[in-house]
C-alpha cells in the first residue's frame, strides 16, 4: 500500500475551493461567480483544477463527480497563501494521483 504524506491529501480548505468552483461550472456564466473570479485573480488554468477534482476522486476512491455532494459552501477563499504554494500544491495532488495509479 502507498503511503502518503499528510501534504498529497487535498486539505478541507482546498476541497472547499474546488468544490464551489466545480458547482459555479455548470453555471450560465460561471466566471461572474466567486471562486472562478478567485481564480482568474490568481490565473490558474482551469485544467489544474480539473485534474486536482479527478486526482481527488482517485486518491479518495470517489467519482470525480462525487464533489457536488459534500457540502454547501457559498462563499469560498483562495485556498493558497503565494502563487509558488499554489502551483507546489497543484503538483503535489497530481503527483500522488499518479503514485496511486501505478499501484493500483
Amino acid at each position: 500500500m502507498l503511503r502518503r504524506s499528510a501534504d498529497m491529501k487535498i486539505q478541507a480548505n482546498e476541497l472547499e475551493f474546488l468544490l464551489v468552483w466545480a458547482r459555479e461550472e455548470k453555471s450560465v456564466d460561471p466566471f461572474a461567480l466567486p471562486a472562478h473570479q478567485l481564480q482568474a485573480i490568481h490565473q490558474v488554468p482551469s485544467v489544474s483544477l480539473i485534474r486536482a477534482i479527478k486526482a481527488w476522486a482517485r486518491l479518495e476512491g470517489r467519482r470525480d463527480e462525487d464533489i457536488f455532494h459534500l457540502g454547501n459552501i457559498a462563499n469560498p477563499v483562495w485556498p493558497w497563501s503565494s502563487e509558488e504554494e499554489t502551483r507546489r500544491r497543484l503538483e503535489e495532488i497530481l503527483a500522488a494521483n499518479q503514485e496511486t495509479r501505478k499501484t493500483r
